[in-house]
């Protein structure tokens, strides 16, 4: 399995604010680089006059970036917008989007890395086709030489002397030589810009997981391999959430879910105890962020290879058994009940919605969790498919911000909800203020949480739905079809 931030699931979505403006978010990152990237931005009931893009990389800021571009309304539409724009170069980038109405202007930033995870291969009846019209174009370049040299200064229905057909063969044979010598060149240059292309295509950070006994606890380390790329290091996570890993384990039947933070060691290196574990076979997912708003998923499997029953260490860690529910999950007083089961088109953007109440259906108190009203993670039944969603969609928030940085215009970002009444600087992760500015201003949100998000392919997916609920985590797991 290989990933960048997302595993198996390349569409990148957000839901936020620029400025005044809520907006959605979806943009198609290309699979090779240079490439072009899709946007698709959905204003809602809002009156907008233009919407524009930009690129902007963290390696050169707007100093760097080209112009911005006007983007187009979708036919028959007042609320979308749609275009593209050029990927360029590899590393961390993002997409700038800025939002002119009646409220003023308001800009935010999504990150889109710029990384290539594919190649494109010709087909081989095209390869052979224009193998035959090339080597037919160059044998009639060859003979329409050969007969200009040879017949172009003799008088009109006269014939070649032997000095001129000489001179033509002569001719002919030089350029014959020159042409094939040319598509030599050509073809070495090209092999060295497919190699240096190969060098630089993604290769993930790679991660082996195994479990120490230390007395009576099971601790699992997490040694995370750097594979040669670019100038990617490992000793630069940042805290995304206040965590610099997030970890989940669920075992390969899908019935057993942890949401653990492992302790960072030394760079490469993170330890957790384990919590209450069945035996068996997990699925493990680490999500980590670099300081230029990298993300990246890393995987591997591990072995249990006996029940662990041990409590959680952090206050923030959740693992359990969590069956799956139609369409209401009960834990404890809390019900959740998704409520849109509506049928799911892959490939398009949807909005899946929680509403979580209490005795009698009064709306529930949630309490942030990790600075979020919720936390997803979907995951298809196969194992192909594992993203980690929140209310303001796909993208990392650590991300956003170490690129938000790299703006000079004033960006609203997504901020932490606090625990407390009143939102400060700490929680909300803002450091200058004069640049960033924040979605949400103080604590606001309701008991229905939405999570935006694009299902890449048809199947049946499992989603996982993380609440805090008069201290507690409380998670509940659905099972969705996407067609």
């Amino acid at each position: 399995m290989k990933s960048h931030a997302h595993l198996g699931s390349p569409d990148i979505i957000y839901q936020g604010n620029a400025g005044p403006y809520p907006v959605l978010i979806t943009i198609q990152p290309p699979d090779v680089v240079p490439g072009i990237a899709k946007v698709l931005v959905d204003a809602g009931s809002e009156k907008i006059s233009r919407i524009k893009i930009q690129p902007i990389y963290y390696q050169y800021g707007s100093s760097g970036a080209p112009k911005e571009d006007a983007i187009r309304k979708v036919d028959g539409t007042d609320h979308l917008f749609e275009g593209s724009l050029w990927l360029m170069t590899f590393g961390s980038s993002s997409v700038k989007i800025s939002i002119e109405g009646i409220k003023g202007i308001g800009t935010t930033v999504v990150p889109v890395p710029a990384v290539a995870t594919a190649t494109r291969v010709m087909n081989k009846t095209t390869s052979l086709g224009l193998q035959l019209m090339g080597l037919f174009l160059i044998l009639s370049l060859v003979t329409i030489i050969g007969a200009a040299i040879r017949e172009s200064t003799i008088p009109h229905g006269a014939l070649s002397s032997h000095k001129g057909k000489r001179t033509s063969i002569i001719v002919m044979s030089f350029t014959f030589i020159s042409i094939v010598s040319l598509l030599i060149f050509a073809n070495n240059w090209w092999g060295k810009v497919e190699s240096d292309y190969k060098k630089n295509m993604f290769k993930p950070l790679k991660l082996n997981s195994y479990i120490e006994k230390d007395n009576e606890k099971n601790i699992l380390h997490l040694d995370i391999v750097n594979p040669s790329w670019l100038e990617r290091k490992t000793n630069d996570l940042v805290a995304d959430h206040g965590k610099l890993m997030h970890l989940f384990l669920i075992d390969t039947k899908g019935n057993k879910f942890a949401h653990l933070h492992p302790t960072q060691k030394d760079s490469s290196h993170f330890t957790s105890v384990l919590p209450t574990l069945n035996q068996g076979k997990y699925f493990v997912f680490a999500e980590v962020v670099h300081s230029n708003g990298m993300a990246e998923t890393l995987t591997d499997t591990l072995l249990v290879s006996e029940n662990i029953n041990s409590p959680i260490t952090d206050k923030d860690d959740f693992a359990g058994d969590v069956p799956v529910s139609s369409d209401i999950s009960v834990i404890d007083n809390l019900k959740i009940k998704v409520t849109n089961q509506d049928k799911i088109i892959s490939g398009k953007p949807v909005k899946i919605s929680f509403k979580c109440t209490e005795e009698e259906g009064k709306p529930a108190d949630l309490q942030p969790y990790l600075g979020m009203a919720g936390h997803a993670v979907v995951m298809r039944d196969d194992a192909s498919v594992f993203i980690h969603l929140h209310p303001m969609g796909t993208i990392s928030m650590a991300s956003q911000y170490a690129l938000a940085q790299k703006i000079d215009d004033n960006v609203t970002i997504c901020g932490y909800l606090s625990d407390s009444l009143s939102t400060s600087l700490e929680t909300s992760g803002i450091v200058d203020k004069q640049t960033i500015s924040l979605m949400r201003l103080k604590k606001e949100y309701t008991s229905e949480i939405i999570f935006p998000y694009v299902f890449p392919k048809p199947g049946d997916y499992f989603i996982w739905v993380q609440v805090k609920h008069k201290g507690c985590i409380k998670s509940s797991k659905f099972k969705i079809k996407a067609v």
